[in-house]
């Protein structure tokens, strides 16, 4: 605080941003967070009318966060835009702020547009020694975006979220490029997509993400990659029935394809040539719904898929109730009948789970 010429203390900019940053803070706690926001503006406008008192990037920033705090929905963020608006040099936390504000709502392209906007102010300024317009978001801010196609409403949200992806992978700018979030996320978007294609483009995005996990110090460990895979997996088994006779091949090819290359898939900086990422429960378990789902039930290369993917999971230990009931219901009733009373036969065992063989089921988590 500062004293005037007759002693009286008087607030100073310091005094203003912590009552600011106090009312964001109770925007996010209290049940009227709109309130808080409206009076961390308020307190905005009486700096403004206040000789020697010039608002700075915090107290402009803690009314912008006041505003995505209060859980006033789609009016509250456009507020928040309008106070980014306003500002003369908006830092880099008021632009993260407003489009992440964005990101949490249904509203991805809105969210986008203003990264958009973020990135021609970056590519513009590159060249300026001015340093209030060079504003580099980051590769979180990025994710954030992508996140928010993976969760939007919107019909074309994969494919926007690969249109993004695209641009940051052939940046030629200080813009950031894609790290693993970046690609997983993409990747969930699409196996939730209803697009008919959706599992030769996740296809594509895992080649990319492989190719990247080589070129780049990613840090990419086996979980990431397994999961990565089973991600063309789910989308590959979730293609539509409506997707069409063609649509449908591609996918059980790409099924196929998938759960092959992950028993071959090996970091190139793991050291050992023999650790290879392989299959665990989810992806036997996406494989045998995938083979129900898009081949023909009279389809000899169907039931050979399934015995073939059935015994490799078993020596594996990897086999638990779930895999074995998608198995048993994807073969023809009368096969799975034989198949069954063969391995009873054989192996001196049941036909229920509980008396399968245990070492089928030594390895990973009983489920």
């Amino acid at each position: 605080c500062l004293r005037d010429h007759n002693g009286v203390v008087k607030p100073d900019v310091i005094s203003y941003n912590t009552t600011i940053s106090a009312f964001a803070n109770a925007a996010q706690n209290c049940e009227n967070g709109v309130a808080m926001a409206e009076e961390a503006e308020a307190l905005l406008f009486r700096m403004k009318g206040r000789m020697g008192i010039e608002p700075d990037s915090y107290s402009y920033n803690g009314v912008i966060l006041a505003w995505a705090r209060s859980s006033g929905g789609l009016p509250a963020v456009k507020r928040a835009e309008s106070i980014l608006r306003s500002m003369k040099y908006p830092t880099i936390v008021s632009w993260s702020t407003v489009v992440n504000a964005y990101a949490h709502l249904d509203s991805a392209l809105k969210a986008e547009a203003l990264l958009k906007e973020m990135d021609h102010n970056t590519r513009s300024f590159e060249r300026s020694n001015n340093s209030h317009a060079r504003i580099i978001p980051s590769v979180v801010l990025y994710n954030n975006v992508l996140h928010a196609w993976g969760r939007s409403s919107d019909g074309d949200a994969s494919k926007n979220a690969e249109a993004l992806l695209d641009r940051m992978e052939n940046t030629t700018s200080k813009l950031p490029k894609p790290d693993i979030i970046s690609y997983q996320l993409v990747l969930t978007a699409l196996q939730h997509s209803k697009d008919p294609d959706k599992a030769e483009r996740a296809k594509s995005v895992l080649d990319r993400f492989l190719a990247s996990t080589h070129g780049q110090n990613f840090g990419a460990t086996y979980n990431d990659i397994r999961n990565s895979y089973n991600c063309v997996l789910t989308a590959s088994t979730y293609t539509s029935a409506d997707a069409g006779i063609q649509q449908r091949k591609q996918a059980a090819r790409i099924l196929v394809e998938t759960l092959r290359d992950m028993n071959h898939f090996t970091l190139s900086n793991s050291g050992n040539a023999n650790n290879v990422v392989g299959p665990n429960q989810e992806s036997y378990a996406l494989f045998m719904q995938g083979c129900a789902h898009l081949l023909d039930p009279d389809s000899k290369d169907r039931n050979m898929l399934l015995k073939s993917a059935f015994h490799e999971c078993c020596k594996k230990g990897l086999l638990n109730r779930t895999i074995w009931n998608k198995f048993c219901n994807a073969l023809r009733p009368e096969l799975a009948e034989i198949f069954i009373g063969e391995l009873a036969s054989r192996n001196g065992i049941g036909l229920e789970y509980e008396g399968l063989p245990k070492e089928w089921s030594s390895s990973g988590p009983k489920s």
